[in-house]
């Protein structure tokens, strides 16, 4: 039997629901491997101690009177800093909010811990989830469990490390360019975003774009799965939630035949998308788990185009105008407190016209066309999910890649216009680049989220990968 720290969270939810497991052991279990492997990560930045013991003892008393607590019964879990949770601190991985401390559950949070979650603490990002790396001036720098000298990605970066180094079994995260799906592809992780609205937030962004879709951070399908059936359904402050579906995507995750939602789809590969670079090994070995997958799914690997507009300018200026709207007033007269790429996002709209508004969202539109262009030949987008394994953890990306130049963005090119066009997308770790997690992307239409739940159970099933880094 594998230790209790080495079980996915659906595994050990189901024994405490069976009476076969306290959640309080499994807690001290995770506390103990917090307390003597974070610090080589620094993953970990907040720690409710006493508030998780109580919360799994009740957990423990309520499965000891009869009851089902839920489908994360009993399973500690901790919170993407950025996210609000009742009591602790909430400062967006910013020193301007130092001493915010949150009043209320962010609804995915709260619904995690109404299935059972024991919610013990909070896990680092870099500030306002604005970087795909996690270094900030409040916390410092976090490492990745594979290599802690390399960055596990981000913006969910240390909830991927401390799941992927079996600090905890699951952490929340949230995806508005790729913040699931780089740190799980930089982790060795099943990362998966949803179509916006599936999993609702609020406030919404100022023009319905860009909206980020929160989930969980896990080592499984199952465990997304179960994650994105707690978290999805309606909520009336959010106009563009979705209502569940008819079936559950642990159903999808968990069927005897996870193909039979694939075959005879088509699907098509591109490691440029028009403009994007890749390291080779990325490309080669995303590429032969392209080919088998879609070989395993019985899908139809066609020949595409897939041309996109380059979209990190304008993902970048729409991302900016979002986080001034909301941190502005309380960054005002302390630009020097920011990160350097939090500043420069403020100097950015600082000096916007009008008319590169427009422009910024003129080029949104011609991404959602061409996407949708794409989708009207092919069910499903196959890509590598970053062009590069994980870089330093201190940062920055690199700006050359295969010998040629790229942007800001070059490290991480596939993952925005599943975000631009409110796609769903999912990483799948496929095989390893000097020692580090690779994923590959899939991507499909809007609402079809269960194409890419059942493309990882597919692989999961034919090709599985290590839940685990063995570092720690």
């Amino acid at each position: 039997m594998p230790e209790l720290w080495e079980r996915d969270a659906s595994v050990l939810a189901d024994e405490i629901r069976a009476g076969a497991l306290k959640s309080r052991e499994l807690l001290d279990v995770c506390l103990d491997r917090i307390e003597r492997h974070d610090a080589a990560l620094k993953a970990v930045c907040y720690l409710d101690v006493d508030g998780a013991r109580r919360s799994a003892e009740e957990i423990d008393r309520r499965v000891a009177d009869g009851e089902d607590p839920g489908p994360f019964a009993g399973v500690p879990a901790l919170v993407k800093e950025t996210h609000a949770v009742t009591g602790m601190p909430y400062t967006g991985a910013s020193l301007i909010y130092a001493d915010r401390v949150a009043d209320h559950d962010e609804e995915c949070i709260a619904r995690m811990r109404a299935a059972g979650a024991v919610i013990a603490g909070l896990a680092t990002a870099p500030e306002f989830g604005s970087l795909n790396y996690t270094r900030t001036k409040l916390h410092g720098v976090t490492g990745n469990p594979w290599n802690p000298e390399c960055t596990p990605g981000g913006s969910s970066g240390g909830s991927a490390a401390v799941v992927a180094g079996g600090l905890v079994p699951i952490a929340s995260g949230g995806d508005g360019g790729g913040s699931i799906r780089i740190p799980s592809s930089f982790s060795g992780l099943f990362g998966f975003k949803g179509s916006q609205g599936r999993v609702p937030e609020g406030p919404i962004s100022f023009d319905g774009s860009l909206t980020t879709q929160y989930g969980a951070m896990t080592r499984s399908v199952r465990d997304a799965a179960r994650a994105l059936d707690v978290m999805s359904g309606p909520n009336p402050t959010d106009p563009t939630s979705l209502p569940k579906p008819s079936r559950s995507f642990e159903e999808i995750a968990t069927a005897p035949d996870p193909s039979a939602l694939l075959r005879g789809r088509r699907a098509v590969w591109s490691s440029t998308f028009g403009y994007a670079v890749c390291d080779p090994e990325v490309e080669a070995i995303t590429q032969e788990a392209a080919v088998a997958l879609c070989e395993a799914a019985g899908m139809e690997l066609v020949d595409s185009p897939v041309e996109l507009p380059r979209v990190g300018a304008t993902w970048g200026l729409l991302s900016s105008l979002e986080m001034v709207a909301w941190q502005g007033e309380a960054a005002a007269g302390r630009w020097d407190e920011l990160t350097p790429a939090v500043r420069g996002g403020f100097e950015l709209v600082e000096n916007l016209r009008p008319e590169d508004i427009v422009r910024a969202l003129r080029r949104r539109w011609q991404v959602i066309e061409a996407w949708g262009r794409v989708f009207a030949e092919v069910d499903v987008v196959l890509s590598p999910t970053t062009a590069v394994p994980a870089f330093g953890a201190s940062g920055p990306p690199p700006r050359e890649i295969a010998g040629r130049e790229v942007g800001w963005t070059g490290a991480t090119p596939y993952t925005m216009p599943a975000n631009v066009a409110g796609t769903p997308a999912a990483s799948i770790p496929v095989g390893f680049v000097g020692g580090l997690p690779v994923g590959l992307q899939v991507c499909a239409r809007r609402h079809e989220d269960e194409l890419c739940m059942a493309a990882g159970a597919v692989l999961e099933r034919d090709r599985p990968w290590p839940k685990l880094a063995p570092l720690l």
